[in-house]
């Protein structure tokens, strides 16, 4: 069965009538009534058709309820066996489509049909699935792993697996000649397309030898007057030899034990917030933060330039509700925060948020380095989409383009969070359910009434495309022209 969308006003069909030769006829026969008894049902039925095809709710799926029901952020919407389903280039939407199977979380639907506000519930005609899968990305990050390598290699950086295939029109900067070069902490700016599995397959790729410089930081943003003092602690234990599986300057092996708080003051009249001597709280955030930290940087020697000496603490601050990122490798959470959260994969995602936000801070080193390859205009590009701060006035006001700037910033550190809990086992997928338990000042009682912020959302999106257990059906059915024909 087809449904077929009507792009008719009920407007139009009325002046239409009245406008007929056909219309004064009847108007001045003996057959009035009969006329409007005609009208009405035809103005009733262009109504039902119209409302039918309305817009009644559009966003990420946030649950399923299948195969009656599905939630987008607190609105239900209800199916029937006479819905259809199609994508946003179709006219034509099929109850029978395989689009169907793809009602699943993280997917961006538009729902056609009628919506009752006094039950936050919509009724669907049709659902139309957003292209997300088929958008063209672009960016530029560390790789932090060669996911595998050979004549086609995939490199995992930025927060996907990026293919380099034939068909990649590649370059090199520095000591890099070739791809068989190319490993882990170096740079990849790239551009290309998901295929079906999810991964990015690169039609562009220049690789930028890692090679850090100085670069001028802006106050108040990247760099902060603070004071900061860890707490005391003396060293009990460490092992004799350090292994790949347990790699140096890992802290996680270090078993202290914590004698005196310490504290952190932000400006020179900040509040002191007290970092307590908390032996099973300061171990638990040292032991999930440091798991977090790409094992790249954890083999890097001491005195290498592009080593980030990660560090993890619990502090108290009843105000904030996510990381706090300082000195460049100093992450802290607050202890309010900690307790909010229900598990370790939960306090792994806003632990990553702060490591995902270091590594954004250190690209600013790599492009500054990288101007010559990569032109001024695309380095400034580049800065101005990943650096915090850099070539920006303030990231906290009214600028459309600073907001815009601030909110892909947030997407990519959302999407290397996901890579970095993923790599080291924690489930990718608690992450926006992280989001959505701080984003309240205070939770309610029933936390299921909470609704999923814009992070939350985004990486629902993320999570849906490429991590994903079964196969992209979507996908599947986009290639084979069974998603509906126009």
């Amino acid at each position: 069965m087809a449904i077929i969308a009507s792009s008719q006003s009920t407007g139009g069909l009325c002046m239409h009538v009245i406008r007929s030769k056909r219309m004064r006829l009847l108007l001045s026969s003996y057959a009035l009534p009969a006329f409007f008894l005609v009208l009405s049902a035809l103005l009733l039925a262009q109504a039902s058709a119209e409302q039918k095809h309305n817009l009644a709710v559009q966003g990420y799926i946030t649950s399923v309820d299948l195969p009656e029901s599905f939630n987008i952020n607190g609105v239900r919407v209800v199916m029937s066996l006479e819905t259809g389903f199609g994508l946003e280039k179709d006219k034509v939407f099929h109850t029978d489509s395989p689009l169907r199977n793809e009602i699943q979380v993280g997917a961006y639907v538009f729902v056609l049909g009628s919506y009752d506000d006094r039950r936050g519930t919509a009724t669907a005609s049709a659902i139309v699935f957003r292209g997300d899968w088929d958008e063209t990305l672009e960016g530029m990050g560390v790789i932090v792993k060669v996911a595998s390598s050979g004549p086609e290699p995939v490199f995992s950086a930025d927060g996907y697996d990026i293919r380099i295939t034939q068909k990649t029109v590649t370059s090199f900067s520095g000591s890099l000649k070739s791809l068989s070069d190319v490993g882990t902490n170096v740079w990849i700016r790239y551009q290309g397309r998901r295929d079906k599995s999810g991964q990015l397959v690169a039609s562009q790729a220049q690789f930028l030898s890692p090679k850090p410089t100085k670069f001028k930081a802006l106050k108040g943003w990247e760099v902060r007057d603070l004071e900061f003092r860890p707490p005391m602690a003396a060293l009990k234990t460490r092992p004799a030899q350090d292994t790949a599986v347990q790699p140096p300057d890992d802290g996680v092996d270090q078993e202290t034990e914590f004698t005196e708080d310490g504290y952190i003051r932000l400006g020179v009249l900040g509040h002191m917030h007290k970092i307590p001597a908390d032996n099973a709280l300061q171990t638990r955030v040292l032991r999930v933060g440091m798991r977090v930290v790409p094992t790249y940087q954890k083999l890097l020697p001491t005195d290498n330039p592009s080593k980030i000496p990660f560090r993890f603490y619990a502090y108290d601050d009843e105000k904030l509700r996510s990381e706090l990122c300082a000195n460049g490798s100093i992450i802290l959470v607050p202890i309010q925060v900690v307790k909010r959260l229900q598990n370790d994969d939960q306090l792994a995602a806003v632990l990553a948020d702060g490591v995902a936000f270091n590594l954004q801070r250190q690209s600013a080193r790599i492009v500054a380095n990288n101007r010559a390859f990569l032109g001024v205009q695309a380095a400034g590009e580049v800065a101005a989409v990943f650096i915090p701060g850099l070539d920006l006035a303030a990231l906290t006001g009214n600028n459309v383009a600073a907001r815009k700037i601030k909110e892909r910033m947030e997407k990519q550190r959302g999407r290397i969070a996901l890579e970095l809990m993923t790599d080291a086992g924690f489930d990718a997928w608690q992450a926006p359910q992280a989001w959505r338990l701080l984003e309240p000042k205070h939770p309610p009682k029933d936390l299921e009434s909470l609704r999923y912020p814009d992070l939350s959302l985004y990486q629902l999106s993320i999570l849906n495309l490429q991590y994903r257990k079964a196969a992209a059906g979507v996908h599947a059915a986009i290639s084979a022209g069974e998603a509906g024909a126009d």
